[in-house]
């Protein structure tokens, strides 16, 4: 019995700023998308670092999204403190992927444990730690700095 892997065009690795934003700007130019996350939610760096007094080093508004992705959003979230601390960096990034619906596309507690390109096909097979494999035309490595 042969299984096929899912297919999707991209595939995004890591649900933190930089991996909503691909996973929204992707599914609005029609791409199908899959987003891998290890941790049980959205966040990146504000999931994990949960130290006492972590907070931003930016003025929190240069955290939001721009109106690029959502003029609503903009004028639905007001930040309590001008430098936020973590829970309120983290409760942000919940809202937009709530309000943008993009759980939907997100696959929690997984990570990816291989990726080979397969020039023949050309795309990308993507293992996870659970031996899941799919297969993608892109793969988006969203681990770090936007």
């Amino acid at each position: 019995m042969t299984h096929t892997a899912e297919r999707f065009d991209a595939v995004v690795v890591g649900a933190g700023f930089s991996g909503l934003y691909m996973l929204h700007r992707l599914r609005t130019m029609g791409f199908t998308v899959r987003v891998f996350e290890a941790g049980s939610d959205v966040g990146g760096t504000w999931y994990w670092n949960r130290y006492p007094g972590a907070r931003c080093d930016s003025e929190s508004i240069f955290y939001m999204f721009s109106d690029h992705v959502s003029e609503e959003l903009l004028q639905e979230w007001n930040w309590s403190e001008r430098f936020a601390a973590q829970p309120e960096i983290l409760r942000y990034l919940q809202f937009v992927t709530d309000r943008l619906d993009l759980r939907r596309d997100i696959r929690f507690n997984t990570r990816v444990t291989g990726a080979m390109f397969d020039e023949a096909a050309n795309e990308w097979e993507i293992t996870t730690e659970q031996g899941t494999q799919v297969r993608a035309s892109f793969l988006i490595t969203a681990v770090g700095c936007l």
